[in-house]
């Protein structure tokens, strides 16, 4: 069994319908404003697959980290990926996972924490604790990812990706302006 990191949005959506038979989902509020919406999607891929979630609530965790007012408004955690992975470690460690599924594509290199760099940290730092970080898009970019998961019947529909939480994605955001190039 492996615990792939669910967002509800395009990436890990995709990689949910190629590891249904393998993966236990993983969803994380952070306290994200889109949290109600990414859930949503993630427990309906989840349903359509008959792949078991776990949702962690780390509001209070995020909460406590971030500082008020120094990030943007729709980005409540820096490096949220790390915060992710971390708390999906150690939920790997207490269900005898063999790894940790992460929907990073080539686009996220962008951001300091989806560099290769970064990255490479990640997966030595849980090698030592005997978990695997496995991010099997790093080298597609998102419009490859859609193509695989259109391959695969997704309804992209079903997924959520704005970064502001509204009931229809506002299509302004940096999110929204990129699975709006690819879909």
């Amino acid at each position: 069994m492996d615990g792939l990191l669910l967002s509800g949005g395009i990436e890990s959506t995709t990689l949910l319908y190629e590891h249904a038979r393998t993966a236990h989902a993983l969803f994380i509020d952070y306290g994200q404003r889109a949290a109600r919406a990414e859930r949503a999607a993630a427990r309906g891929a989840c349903a359509r697959l008959a792949v078991p979630l776990t949702c962690l609530d780390a509001r209070a965790l995020s909460a406590g980290i971030a500082a008020p007012g120094l990030l943007r408004a729709h980005v409540p955690l820096a490096a949220r990926n790390l915060f992710a992975v971390s708390l999906a470690a150690n939920w790997a460690l207490h269900h005898h996972a063999r790894a940790i599924l992460l929907g990073l594509q080539k686009d996220d290199r962008d951001h300091p924490e989806g560099r290769p760099a970064t990255i490479q940290a990640l997966e030595a730092c849980l090698a030592a604790l005997g978990v695997a970080l496995l991010t099997p898009y790093a080298e597609l970019t998102k419009r490859e990812v859609v193509a695989r998961g259109r391959a695969l019947g997704i309804d992209y529909a079903a997924t959520y990706s704005c970064l502001l939480g509204h009931r229809r994605p506002c299509g302004r955001c940096p999110q929204c302006r990129a699975r709006q190039a690819v879909l």
